[in-house]
Order: C-alpha cells, then sequence, then structure tokens
C-alpha cells in the first residue's frame, strides 16, 4: 500500500473477527521489520516487546477486567476495553540499559541505574557527590518515547499487511498481575510493564458492533464504531497541535 492508504486503513478496534486470525509468523514478522528499521538512541532499544496469544477464557476475563475503562462505573455500566480481547497482544515493557549507556561514555550518571527485571524496582533517585538526582525519570522518558515509537511502527506495519491494532493502557489496574501475565520478569533485563496493544483482524469499522464481555458473561456494545470516534473525542483544532516557529 502506499503511506496515505495505510494511513487511513489504521483504526482503533474493538471488534476482532474470530473466523480469521493472524497467525504468529505473520505478526513476528511485522514486528521484527520493525525492529531492523526503527530509530532508538544508539542502538539500545531501552524497552522489550511481548508477543502473547490470548485464546486462554480465564486469562482474558483477568486481562479485561484489569483493563476497566471507568472506574467509576459498575462492570456492568463500563463500557470496556474490548481491544484487549483480541486474539493476539503484545505487551510494551522497560529494558535495562544501563550497561549500554556507559559504553562510550562511562561518566553518564544513568549508568548507575539499578532494578534488572526479576521483580527488582529500579531505584527513583540516587546519590551523586551527597546529592540526589532523579535520573530515573530522564530514563524512562527515553523509554516512553522509544515505546511509542516502536508501538506506532508495528501499528502501521499491521495496517499494511490489513491487520488491526488497538492500544490500552488501563493495565495500571493491576500492573502486577499483568506483568505476571506477560511474563516481564522472565529476562533480568525486563523492567516495568508499559501498556499492550490488541492485534487482529477488524471487523468492518463503521458498525458499532457487540462483543463478548466476559466479566459479566453477556454482549454488550463496543465503546463506539471506530469511524465514529470524533463524536465521542472530538479532534482539537489543528492550530492548538501544529504550530509553525516563525522569527520574521
Amino acid at each position: 500500500m502506499d503511506y496515505k492508504t495505510v494511513l487511513e486503513n489504521r483504526h482503533t478496534t474493538f471488534a476482532w473477527r474470530e473466523d480469521k486470525i493472524p497467525t504468529k509468523e505473520q505478526i513476528m514478522e511485522i514486528i521484527e521489520e520493525a525492529y531492523s528499521h526503527i530509530p532508538s538512541k544508539n542502538l539500545q532499544f531501552p524497552y522489550q516487546v511481548h508477543l502473547f496469544r490470548n485464546n486462554d477464557y480465564e486469562i482474558s476475563k483477568e486481562i479485561m477486567t484489569i483493563c476497566k475503562r471507568n472506574q467509576g462505573h459498575t462492570v456492568e455500566e463500563d463500557r470496556g476495553n474490548p481491544q484487549v480481547l483480541a486474539p493476539w497482544l503484545i505487551g510494551f515493557s522497560a529494558r535495562y540499559v544501563a550497561d549500554l549507556e556507559i559504553r562510550y561514555e562511562p561518566e553518564s550518571t544513568k549508568g548507575i541505574l539499578d532494578g534488572k527485571g526479576l521483580g527488582t524496582r529500579r531505584t527513583e533517585k540516587v546519590f551523586i557527590d551527597d546529592n540526589p538526582r532523579d535520573i530515573s525519570a530522564a530514563q524512562a522518558q527515553t523509554e516512553n518515547i522509544e515505546i511509542g515509537l516502536m508501538s506506532a511502527f508495528i501499528m502501521l506495519g499491521a495496517a499494511n499487511a490489513g491487520i488491526q491494532t488497538g492500544m490500552c493502557q488501563n493495565i495500571d489496574g493491576d500492573f502486577d498481575r499483568a506483568a505476571e501475565i506477560f511474563n516481564i520478569d522472565e529476562d533480568e533485563k525486563s523492567l516495568d510493564f508499559r501498556f499492550m496493544m490488541g492485534i487482529g483482524y477488524g471487523k468492518d469499522p463503521s458498525i458499532r458492533h457487540t462483543y463478548y464481555d466476559p466479566r459479566i458473561g453477556k454482549d454488550k456494545p463496543i465503546p463506539f464504531a471506530p469511524n465514529d470516534v470524533e463524536n465521542y473525542y472530538p479532534r482539537p483544532e489543528v492550530n492548538d497541535i501544529i504550530k509553525e516557529v516563525n522569527h520574521d
């Protein structure tokens, strides 16, 4: 596809086809293609991408429960985040790269960062010459920027293959359990779990389909038809977002 067509074909997906499911090989090809071409600071890749086949009913129910859309609503009222009911889920976590940070810059304070996965949490502040510095926050910013880049590359690569995606950050309902499900601590360099993405073949985006909500054992309408998103979340004016810098 040409680039504009790829952009137009991508949409946040809430309704997934059950009669057609991407293979692991198809998704891995998309992820590996992104990995091969994406920019990363000094090619450190301060994140990991975890591919999970979402076909266990009880685990799917648990993920859906963790990813509640509106905490102030009952489960019956909550419209849910059915993007996490996709046949495949991709989890993004931070990755320990302090050892790589000091390869050519031994004096870098980021080389002091501890917390190398396996359930170990990174120190929020370190002391350098008796002065506290929150260098973990600066590193987390780099991680989040690069995770965002990788997720965008995967989204567009998937759209180019006719496959759809839907992101969800509501794993903050229980980060620890979500991390367990995705085996985040299996690698000693895995750090915090950040968010997940559903991936699969989507249904017609112009229709507000229903989905089976495993939390209540009933069908429920998806939050909104993807083509109708701007009626629910109006897009800001372009001039509020895109600024031209002019010194004339």
